[in-house]
C-alpha cells in the first residue's frame, strides 16, 4: 500500500530571505552585504514582489502535487550542461573485485544482474519499501516516485534543454536487453 506524503511546505517569506542573507554573508564583502540586505528588505516589504511571488508558489502548492519539482528537473537536470553521471544520475561503484579467473568474474556479473532485474522487478510491482530520511528529519517518509522512473526513462539530448522521456507502459518499458562495457568495448545482451 502506499503512503500518502504531505505536499512539500513552502518555507515562509522571511525564513527565506533570512537563509539567503546568512548564506550570503560570508560570500562578500560587509559594503555589498549591506547594498545586498537593503534589496532583500524591499524585495521583501509588505505588499512587495515577494509577498506577491510568495502568494505564486502558495497557489501553485495548493495546486499541484509537488510545487518545487517543475523547477529542480529543468534548471537542476536539463538544463543542467555538467557531465551527468558524476552530477546527477544514479550510478553504482562497487570495491575492486580480485576474480580468480573469467568463471569467477562472470559468476559475479550474473548476480549484479540478477539483482538488477529482482530491482526492477519490485519497481514494477510498485512494491519498493517507503525510505525515510536521516539526521534532522530522521524517520520522515520520502517520496519515492523517483524509483519508478529509474529503468523506464531517458534524457534526450536538446541544444538549450534537454527532454526527459518517460515510458508509463509497464509491459513496454519491460527491459529487455543488458548493456555491459569492459575495457571501451560495448555489447548488448
Amino acid at each position: 500500500m502506499r503512503q500518502k506524503l504531505p505536499k512539500v511546505p513552502v518555507p515562509p517569506l522571511k525564513q527565506t530571505l533570512d537563509a539567503y542573507l546568512k548564506s550570503v554573508h560570508h560570500l562578500v564583502g560587509e559594503e555589498q552585504f549591506k547594498k545586498t540586505k537593503a534589496i532583500v528588505e524591499k524585495f521583501g516589504a509588505p505588499g512587495g514582489v515577494g509577498e506577491v511571488l510568495q502568494k505564486k508558489l502558495s497557489e501553485r502548492r495548493d495546486k499541484t502535487a509537488n510545487w518545487v519539482y517543475d523547477y529542480w528537473l529543468e534548471d537542476m537536470y536539463l538544463n543542467n550542461r555538467m557531465p551527468l553521471p558524476v552530477n546527477s544520475s544514479p550510478v553504482t561503484v562497487y570495491p575492486t573485485q580480485a576474480f580468480k579467473d573469467q568463471k569467477d568474474a562472470l559468476g559475479f556479473a550474473a548476480r549484479l544482474i540478477q539483482g538488477v532485474a529482482d530491482y526492477a522487478a519490485l519497481i514494477d510491482k510498485r512494491s519498493l519499501p517507503v525510505d525515510v530520511a536521516a539526521g534532522k528529519l530522521a524517520g520522515t517518509p520520502l517520496c519515492m516516485e523517483q524509483y519508478y522512473r529509474v529503468f523506464s526513462s531517458y534524457r534526450v539530448p536538446g541544444i538549450q534543454a534537454d527532454t526527459l522521456e518517460v515510458e508509463t507502459n509497464v509491459a513496454a518499458a519491460k527491459s529487455q536487453h543488458v548493456i555491459v562495457a569492459c575495457k571501451n568495448q560495448v555489447s548488448i545482451v
